[in-house]
């Protein structure tokens, strides 16, 4: 007997056909399932070295990021130059000096610490030292008291003068 797709309902169904119903549900999952993973691609022995060093090379678009996760046009041809050489069977220190050659020491996301690249790591650590210095300087300027400057006593006081000055300091001792 013919089913009417009026009559189609799952809840009409026999539990024998919602069995093979949930059987096909189960197969179609598990099948995406396997196609996905499937979809997954192997990352070759190259594409991990291409990755790696491509990490260690700075874009020279975006100078933030490296090669491997920039999306600028330079930095796509500089991920397939590195894959090309690796291909040809050059080392990654190699292809490293090739560019650096080429682009400078500013292409390496990590500069080599020789030359005046010595200011560039140790320049922020003497900036911070000097800094902390002079700031423990002022604080203590601040903390400690100026002392009261020696009042100069000029030798041309006439006799009357010095008598009074010893007078007043007299009464503010016996105040004291």
């Amino acid at each position: 007997m013919p089913v009417k797709p009026e009559d189609a309902d799952i809840f009409s169904l026999s539990s024998r056909e919602r069995v093979g119903v949930r059987v096909g549900v189960m197969a179609a999952l598990l099948l995406f399932t396997l196609t996905a993973q499937a979809a997954q691609i192997e990352e070759t022995e190259l594409e991990s070295k291409t990755r790696d060093l491509s990490r260690e090379l700075r874009c020279l678009v975006c100078q933030g990021e490296n090669v491997w996760d920039s999306n600028s046009p330079l930095a796509g041809q500089m991920r397939d130059l590195v894959r090309e050489r690796l291909r040809q069977g050059e080392s990654p220190q190699q292809i490293a000096s090739y560019l650096e050659s080429r682009y400078g020491d500013f292409v390496l996301m990590k500069p080599p610490k020789h030359g005046l690249n010595w200011l560039l790591w140790l320049g922020p650590f003497a900036l911070l030292l000097s800094g902390a210095f002079l700031l423990k300087r002022a604080i203590s300027r601040w903390r400690r008291p100026e002392p009261a400057p020696i009042p100069d006593i000029s030798p041309n006081i006439s006799e009357s003068q010095k008598r009074k000055i010893e007078v007043e300091l007299a009464k503010l001792e016996d105040e004291s």
